[in-house]
């Protein structure tokens, strides 16, 4: 998925399409299994200001991935839907401070041949918890969970004996 940034932009292109998790190597660190897709659209945008033109690209990402709970390592289902507009730069063009201070998008540099997987999956990255948990679980071999007692409970009670 190659496209000519600019150009797409100009043209007010729209790509829309499905990412397999599998394909997405950074990714796949942090999900529970790679099993499944997300939907992503990808739309060109150019308007018209006092300084010139500005082009953009403005990206939808859509599904559910399984990443890995840190307290209990299980799967946790955690929603994706990701909305953001990257404002394309000219090579060798300054880059527009004034309105990435407005936080409405993140520059980046516009190219003729712009490879959207690795952006796509930039945007995915970014989105994700620090460290995804569950709202209540309990950690791996905890001995309440189990049912089990905990051996320091049992050096305990033969103390007492």
């Amino acid at each position: 998925m190659v496209i000519d940034s600019l150009e797409f932009a100009r043209r007010h292109g729209r790509l829309p399409g499905r990412l397999e998790l599998g394909q997405l190597p950074r990714l796949a660190d942090g999900l529970f299994d790679a099993k499944g897709n997300l939907d992503f659209a990808v739309s060109g945008e150019m308007k018209v200001k006092a300084g010139g033109e500005e082009y953009s690209l403005a990206l939808s990402i859509d599904g559910m991935l399984r990443l890995i709970c840190q307290r209990c390592l299980g799967a946790l289902e955690y929603p994706v839907r990701i909305r953001s507009r990257l404002i394309l730069v000219q090579p060798g063009a300054p880059w527009p401070d004034e309105t990435l201070e407005d936080d409405i998008g993140e520059a980046i540099e516009a190219g003729r041949e712009l490879d959207l997987m690795p952006l796509l999956e930039e945007e995915i990255l970014l989105s994700l918890p620090i460290a995804p948990r569950h709202a209540t679980c309990a950690a791996p071999g905890n001995p309440a969970a189990t049912g089990e007692t905990s051996p320091f409970a049992k050096l305990a009670q033969l103390k007492r004996n």
